[in-house]
């Protein structure tokens, strides 16, 4: 009978693939809750962490949560059940569920979620657009080629449907696009980077109104929306620990959706 694996043992397979070192100062990636030694009974993957998915790890009997947006950024003074964070804190403790992040350091990872998003759109020759230190592989967004130059609204039914998203908020560009650079998440910061590396085009989430104007014509910004840039967070968990582990269930959340709705 083979040995039962532990939450430690989960988790250890994740920082290999998206080191904690590697995360910003301000995230909290990693386990935030519970204790490395249990006993894994079953993981639920989500992107986001809410009372409504502690609920169906419970229903599911799965005892460790991985998310890609951690729960807590902040210090909380007091646990007295006011606020959902409260809530949710309180109630995976009392039912002995760990809740663990990877957050900055899956965004940073080379094989992390803007790769992914490249991946699916297409890109070849794919390296680093903000590298940490400098040093190409670790870092945020990724910038790489398409096959062919695509047009503006070919280039958008493209990564709607590459993507698989609803929508798709972009700015007026009449060039050819075949350089594209991409930051998962909320990248606005980075669109003068997109530009420097002479990208035509940047996928990218959260761009406030007068950053689509910053490129002035000269490359398309793709707003693809927040949660669209992440939810194949829940995947890539998903694939790498399923590789590994067979003895307990890995389920990927059925309540896990975009807050953000499109009429």
């Amino acid at each position: 009978m083979s040995q039962p694996h532990t939450i430690g043992d989960i988790i250890e397979v994740l920082e290999r693939h998206f080191p904690l070192n590697t995360q910003d100062s301000w995230d909290n990636s990693g386990l935030i809750i519970g204790r490395r030694d249990w006993e894994a009974k079953g993981v639920l993957l989500t992107v986001d962490i809410t009372e409504e998915r502690v609920d169906e790890a419970i229903e599911k009997d799965c005892n460790l949560i991985i998310s890609h947006h951690p729960i807590l950024f902040r210090a909380l003074r007091h646990i007295n059940m006011d606020s959902d964070e409260e809530r949710l804190i309180a109630k995976a403790i009392k039912n002995d569920i760990a809740i663990c992040a990877f957050h900055t350091p899956a965004d940073k990872a080379p094989n992390g979620l803007s790769h992914k998003i490249g991946d699916m759109v297409g890109l070849r020759n794919m390296t680093t657009l903000i590298p940490d230190n400098g040093v190409d592989g670790i870092g945020y967004g990724v910038v790489g080629s398409l096959d062919h130059t695509m047009n503006a609204q070919e280039f958008i039914s493209h990564i709607k449907k590459a993507i698989g998203c609803e929508c798709v908020r972009h700015n007026e560009y009449n060039g050819g696009i075949s350089k594209v650079a991409i930051c998962t998440g909320s990248g606005s910061e980075f669109v003068e980077n997109a530009m420097m590396a002479n990208a035509d085009a940047y996928i990218t989430a959260d761009i406030k109104y007068h950053q689509f104007q910053q490129p002035e014509g000269h490359m398309m910004i793709a707003d693809i929306g927040h949660y669209e840039s992440e939810e194949i967070s829940k995947k890539l968990f998903f694939e790498l620990l399923t590789e590994i582990f067979s003895n307990f269930a890995i389920c990927i959340s059925s309540t896990c959706r975009n807050v953000i709705k499109y009429n």
